[in-house]
């Protein structure tokens, strides 16, 4: 018996579906193989939330949807890529991102779904330009499993207080942390995660150009390219002003935003939802989000994180899993996911929490706004954990520009010049 048949879980009977969908429906799904999903990202989830995501995907789609949950990425790593290149790799699973998700797509074990993004992806209210995190070579390798979003939220009793209209400039951004500073109120937020160093460098390389910040990760453009040191100059000169708070923990960051002590954090939608339940911020009225301007009049930036969901080219029932994938972003499913998950991937599904719904509404205006990938995804893993640890040195006043900019390129140098010696060859 293959690992898959050994390791899987099944989270949803065909009885229990059988009472959902009723007798035709229970038939047909009894008749059908299995499609096994697997994924790391349920381990922590209750039971019956999995099963009720479950049943409701066998019963929107008519196939037999069963969950292999790991416990830790790590062991669900190490059975993916020993599976997924033989008859035992699971119909569906998630995966990452960036460098990861192009050596799965450039091995041929993944699945093309090109078709069932233009046909049932977009059409159900997600964003088509996050496609080209998911793409190699004109192909969609993945749909998203989750969609998170990264914004400013705003205390908007702070900015009210002080006669702040929201900016739609990048120099109104800064006249507005200015008045704030000038009033004892911290403009912006920032985390302490060791991770986090990145969040306002991607934010003011895209806003001074979108080109240059896509350039910086894929290694065409230098870390030390003037544009960059003008980038950083202004970043710096907003830290030497005071506009950024020493780096905190989130839960002390949302604190602050909340008592009004900060003003301003950049973070995921799902922070929203955070402010409401535990900090007691109305959305609409307490709270707003908006995305950072651009220094040249340009579309505005907003970052997304995406998970990846797959198809595994070598899978027994990888036609059903396309199926499955068919009906994935319609509302009945995409509803339930957003409960169980908090993640609100779709435009069709609204949350109970009006700024959330705001941010995705966001993502669906393309002539004013674009989506890129975020940094920690969007380049190679070894550059990044280099930058991770010179961006939070910069943040912390413990060194300079021109202290890790030449430290970052020296890994990019090795990096992405092996690569481009790779493909000459």
């Amino acid at each position: 018996m293959g690992m898959k048949k050994t390791v899987s879980i099944v989270l949803a009977s065909v009885m229990a579906a059988g009472m959902m969908m009723g007798g035709n429906a229970a038939e047909a799904l009894a008749s059908s193989e299995k499609v096994e999903f697997w994924n790391d990202k349920l381990a922590n989830t209750e039971q019956s939330d999995i099963d009720e995501l479950m049943g409701t995907i066998s019963s929107v789609s008519g196939e037999d949807v069963t969950c292999v949950a790991y416990p830790d990425t790590a062991s669900y790593q190490t059975a993916l890529q020993q599976s997924i290149g033989t008859g035992d790799a699971p119909e569906l699973f998630t995966w990452w991102s960036g460098p990861q998700l192009k050596t799965l797509a450039e091995s041929g074990k993944l699945e093309d779904l090109t078709d069932i993004w233009d046909q049932y992806v977009v059409p159900n209210g997600v964003a088509d330009s996050v496609k080209d995190s998911l793409s190699f070579d004109g192909k969609v390798y993945a749909v998203p499993y989750s969609l998170i979003y990264n914004m400013i939220i705003y205390n908007k009793d702070v900015f009210d207080q002080y006669k702040i209209e929201v900016p739609t400039t990048f120099d109104e951004f800064v006249e507005a942390c200015a008045t704030l500073k000038e009033n004892g109120v911290t403009p912006i937020a920032l985390k302490n995660d060791s991770w986090a160093g990145f969040i306002w460098f991607q934010a003011m390389l895209a806003s001074y150009d979108p080109e240059l910040y896509q350039g910086v990760c894929d290694g065409t453009i230098a870390y030390t390219d003037p544009k960059v040191v003008d980038v950083m100059n202004k970043w710096q000169d907003m830290i030497d002003k005071g506009y950024f708070s020493d780096p905190m923990q989130i839960t002390d960051m949302d604190k602050s935003l909340a008592t009004g002590t900060v003003a301003m954090e950049l973070e995921p939608n799902y922070e929203c939802v955070s402010l409401t339940n535990d900090y007691g911020l109305v959305p609409d009225e307490d709270m707003g989000t908006f995305v950072l301007p651009s220094m040249n009049g340009d579309k505005k930036v907003i970052f997304y994180e995406i998970a990846p969901l797959c198809v595994a080219a070598n899978a027994d029932n990888k036609e059903a899993a396309k199926k499955v994938l068919s009906r994935w972003y319609e509302k009945e499913f995409q509803t339930v996911f957003t409960n169980v998950t908090g993640f609100l991937c779709t435009s069709q599904v609204k949350s109970d929490n009006a700024c959330s719904n705001q941010m995705v509404a966001y993502t669906q205006d393309s002539d004013n706004y674009q989506m890129m990938l975020r940094y920690y995804e969007n380049t190679d893993d070894s550059v990044r954990d280099v930058a991770l640890d010179e961006l939070m040195k910069f943040e912390t006043k413990a060194a300079t520009a021109e202290e890790i900019l030449p430290v970052i390129q020296q890994k990019a140098d090795e990096v992405f010049g092996a690569q481009s010696a790779s493909e000459a060859e």
